[in-house]
Formats: structure tokens, C-alpha cells, sequence
């Protein structure tokens, strides 16, 4: 029973002291956890009072990254401003800038120091709109669809089949309002790289200036205003890029020299809307020893449930002859709240065909490259 309490005392004291140094020392509070772990206490508590010091210290940093992340800080910052389900818009914040929607003016100036996710209210303070943190889907909705765009569902998995993970190194062509490329350039964070490709000036210019709002990824992304179909990747080492993805009319145009940079095994991704388009490129993948060659299509169902609130008596449909649709309402019958009975599934508006994407690998080696080995025995 002593050693119990010896124990527990020891633990209590442990906590106190911990604490108070860790509040008092910060990051020098480690020092000090490894002189009294490692002089006086025992390893049952020496256990228990590193794992204390080390969760605490995670917790701690991951409040604190949170908490910088939370507020929008600068003027200058790209915020996404949600109106409504079918008006979600991208804002870079100005010290006089104003939005005016439906629902009337909203000031710039009132979103500094707000939480993502707070509501903005008008000049009047009648009616809100809510800030929000960009992501990928959000910058996907609200980007002006001046080109043929890539749909979410259709980016989420052009992302998978590139295999875009931290670090990677993926070319696209071309850049269009520049959806899936920050939908790439987040996949490849820290320190990966998205080389895209655009031949239409204003595009790329409109493009390059909005991304530099982009602060956590405008580091990651290289631009070129460039026809991809005549350029040869002299900037590029070989067998150096993990993933490519094309997004333009005549791909096949491209194959030759797009092989040239891609690792062993590198994936190469096309987007196409016409299935005649689809069979150039795939003759001409197989032409070129690509290997793994797979086409999809990707069709997007969302529907939306919608609750009838009104309240209304139960009703009888009457059998004596009358029309379809003829009721009879019964005197003892109650009113009931329909809000949790009745209500109906609607299909949203949804794009049955957006294109065709197609995926190949590099092969490790080509037949012609491969190198013949002839083993001879030894016999004695």
C-alpha cells in the first residue's frame, strides 16, 4: 500500500511540475523532462511523463496552427464569399473594396480579423453572406467558367490517377481558369512542383495573376506560356516527371515527347470528349510502348432531399367514383407535422457526359531497349 501511494504522490508532484514548467520554459521545459526522467523517477512514471509532455506539446502547436489559420489577417488575402448554394465567389479583399449581390453591400473591410466561417453582415445588417477557407472544390465553383471546365468529379479523380501525392513532380496542359491545377498543387504539397502549360495569353495571364493570391501554393506551381505540342522539355531532366495530364484537342501530337520525361512507370492522363479521339490516342499510346492503357467515363448523380414543412390532416382517397387526385379529409383525423413524413428526393441539375479520360504507364523498358544477356556454364 505505501508503494501505492509513493506512486501516486510521485505522479501528482510529476504533473504539477511538468505543467508549471511547461507553461513558464516552453521549449525548455524538454531539457528539464530529460534530467528529472532520467535521475529520479521510475519507468513506469518515466513513461507516463514523456508521453504527458509530448501530446501536450502537439496539442498545444496544433491549437496554435489552427488559431493562425482561422483569421483572415491581410488585406490582399483570396477569400471565398458564399451568397448562396448557386452563387459562391472568389474575392481578393481591398481596403476599399465592396461586394454588391442581391443581397446587398458588403464591405471588404468587415471581413479582417473574422473567423472562416463567420457571417458578413450587409451596410444595413439585414442580410449575410459567409467567408470561407479556399479548397479545391470551392475554387472549382467559383472560378469564371470562360473555357470548357473540368467538373469536381472529374478532378477528384484525374487527381488519383496521377497519383498526386506530397512531393511529386506532374506537368499539365493546358491550364484553362486553372481548377484541377489547384487541385494538383495541393495534392503535391510541401514541395512538389505542377509545371503547366497554356498557349492563350490572356488566359495565362489571367491565371498566373490570380494564383498569385495563393500564397501556400503560388511557390509550387510554374507557368509557361507555351504551345506544348511544339515543345520539346529542353528544361527537363529525363525520366523526371512522375505524372502528365493533357487537356487539349490533339494529344497524340504530344506522345513522343511527353515519354521523354516521364519516369519508369510515370503515368501519363488525357482528357478527351469524343470517343474518336479516343481511339487516335490510344493507337497512338500503343505505338509508343505505353502500357496499362484504361479509359473511363465519369458519370456525376447528385440529388438534394427536400422536406415539406407545412402542416397537414391525413387524408383518405375515396373509392365511390371520383376523378383521380379526390380527397376526403376526416373529421377525427389529426394534424400531423409532415416536416419528418413526407418528402422527396430531387435530382440537381447534373452534366450526363462531361468527356473521356484515358491512362497509361511507361513501360520499364522497351523491347528494343532491353538488354540481352547470354549466360554461360562452367563445367568441369
Amino acid at each position: 500500500m505505501p508503494e501505492k501511494g509513493e506512486k501516486a504522490e510521485n505522479k501528482k508532484v510529476t504533473y504539477e511540475t511538468c505543467t508549471y514548467a511547461y507553461n513558464v520554459h516552453k521549449i525548455l521545459i524538454y531539457i528539464v523532462i530529460s534530467y528529472i526522467v532520467n535521475t529520479c523517477l521510475r519507468t513506469q512514471l518515466r513513461v507516463a511523463f514523456s508521453s504527458y509532455c509530448f501530446l501536450t506539446a502537439l496539442i498545444r502547436k496544433g491549437m496554435n496552427a489552427v488559431n493562425k489559420i482561422q483569421f483572415i489577417e491581410n488585406i490582399n488575402d483570396s477569400v471565398i464569399l458564399y451568397v448562396d448554394e448557386d452563387n459562391i465567389e472568389l474575392v481578393k479583399l481591398k481596403n476599399d473594396g465592396m461586394l454588391i449581390n442581391k443581397k446587398g453591400t458588403f464591405l471588404h473591410r468587415d471581413i479582417i480579423g473574422k473567423e472562416y466561417g463567420s457571417k458578413i453582415y450587409d451596410t444595413l445588417d439585414k442580410n449575410f453572406i459567409y467567408v470561407l477557407k479556399r479548397t479545391p472544390e470551392l475554387i472549382a465553383t467559383s472560378l469564371k467558367k470562360k473555357t470548357q471546365t473540368l467538373y469536381e468529379h472529374d478532378i477528384s479523380f484525374i487527381c488519383l490517377l496521377c497519383n498526386a501525392l506530397p512531393n511529386k513532380k506532374i506537368v499539365e496542359a493546358g491550364t484553362g481558369t486553372g481548377c484541377l491545377t489547384y487541385a494538383l498543387a495541393n495534392c503535391i504539397l510541401p514541395y512538389g512542383t505542377v509545371y503547366t502549360f497554356e498557349y492563350n495569353e490572356e488566359r495565362y495571364n489571367e491565371v498566373k495573376k490570380e494564383f498569385g493570391n495563393f500564397g501556400n501554393i503560388k511557390n509550387n506551381i510554374k507557368f509557361y506560356h507555351k504551345d506544348i505540342i511544339n515543345y520539346r522539355f529542353d528544361e527537363f531532366m529525363p525520366d523526371d516527371i512522375d505524372s502528365v495530364f493533357l487537356d487539349m484537342p490533339n494529344p497524340w501530337l504530344c506522345v513522343k515527347n511527353v515519354k521523354k520525361i516521364l519516369k519508369e512507370r510515370g503515368v501519363f492522363v488525357i482528357f478527351l470528349p469524343c470517343i474518336e479521339q479516343v481511339y487516335k490516342i490510344n493507337e497512338t499510346l500503343e505505338e509508343h510502348s505505353f502500357c496499362e492503357i484504361v479509359t473511363y467515363e465519369l458519370i456525376n448523380k447528385s440529388w438534394k432531399i427536400i422536406f415539406n414543412k407545412n402542416e397537414k390532416r391525413i387524408t383518405t382517397q375515396r373509392k365511390d367514383g371520383l376523378s383521380n387526385g379526390s380527397h376526403l379529409v376526416l373529421p377525427d383525423n389529426p394534424l400531423v407535422d409532415c416536416a419528418s413524413l413526407m418528402y422527396r428526393l430531387c435530382q440537381r441539375e447534373n452534366k450526363t457526359h462531361t468527356g473521356y479520360l484515358t491512362m497509361a504507364r511507361k513501360q520499364l523498358n522497351d523491347e528494343h531497349e532491353q538488354v540481352e544477356f547470354e549466360f554461360k556454364g562452367v563445367m568441369e
